[in-house]
């Protein structure tokens, strides 16, 4: 893992430098001013590639961010959890890249985030340490096309990639996004989350990791029943984790406002996954992955200076 990380960001340190250079040959690298933002969010339910567990998760994230105008950045931020009777800072989050821009219609980035999650959250992504992504857009006026891909680092590592469609429609000081995107990858991930005994397959109900029991009874010498409690070990492995499939669809409608150094942000998105996993039990037995649709709210404000 260590090696594949290493290659990994010794190309994603190389594109920096080719596209800067590149950007900075064609003269078309936006100027701006470098900045400093706070911020706020609210979040409805964390829902991962289409998938929670059994538990709804509410996060409300503070962030702070530098942002160089060359375009590199670094941020960090702190997920809170809000779900009834479970009161506490659940991950930790450290971000750092390189935003692009190569004449009006060309964008994109590459970033590297370190996660400290507390032992037992019940996020899916929970087992993921380090990730690497990348994104590109372009504009076409009519509509802007969108990819990404990165790694998610856990026990094995994720390959994950997105696929974008949206138009951006401006009214004044809002702007309103309608979007369509795709999600695949692979679920070790998942795998690690069941290794991990986080999942409720293994017992736990939405507040730790935990292991199922028995309970078997008997007769003692004095004729009285005694009941014993003896913690199953059966545990649970995703069939084929390292497949690369589609994950889920997502529709989403982002709207944002714009109040001299504010900016309020609201977006809907309604979530599909698809292609539920094959799970296999130690015990023999098979079971799929319970997936459903999911309506993820976001409410944000962020203040740059």
């Amino acid at each position: 893992m260590k090696k594949i990380a290493g290659v990994v960001l010794l190309v994603s340190l190389s594109l920096i430098s080719v596209v800067q250079a590149f950007a900075e040959d064609q003269d078309s690298v936006q100027v701006k001013k470098s900045s400093f933002s706070v911020g706020l969010k609210y979040l409805s339910n964390n829902v991962y590639l289409g998938r929670i567990d059994s538990a709804n998760i509410m996060y409300l994230v503070p962030t702070i961010g530098y942002y160089h105008k060359s375009g590199l950045h670094i941020s960090a931020s702190l997920s809170y959890q809000l779900d009834a009777g479970v009161n506490k800072i659940d991950a930790v989050s450290i971000e750092g890249g390189y935003d692009f821009k190569i004449g009006e219609n060309f964008s994109g980035g590459l970033s590297a985030e370190k996660y400290y999650y507390d032992m037992n959250s019940m996020s899916l992504n929970s087992v993921n340490n380090f990730g690497l992504s990348s994104n590109f857009s372009y504009d076409f006026s009519l509509f802007s096309l969108s990819a990404g891909a990165g790694l998610a680092f856990n026990d094995k590592t994720d390959i994950i990639s997105d696929f974008g469609l949206a138009k951006s429609i401006e009214v004044g000081k809002f702007a309103i996004e309608p979007t369509l995107k795709l999600n695949a990858g692979t679920q070790n991930y998942y795998n690690s989350f069941l290794v991990a005994g986080k999942s409720h397959l293994t017992g736990n109900k939405g507040h730790g990791k935990g292991l199922g029991s028995v309970k078997s009874a008997g007769k003692g010498n004095s004729g009285t029943t005694t009941t014993t409690t003896t913690t199953t070990t059966e545990t649970y492995t995703v069939v084929q984790a390292s497949r690369y499939k589609i994950l889920d669809y997502e529709i989403s409608v982002p709207v944002s406002y714009n109040f001299h150094n504010f900016q309020f942000e609201l977006s809907p998105t309604y979530s599909i996954p698809e292609n539920a996993a094959t799970i296999l039990s130690s015990a023999g037995t098979v079971k799929r992955e319970v997936i459903s649709n999911h309506f993820v709210l976001q409410l944000g404000v962020t203040y740059k200076f």
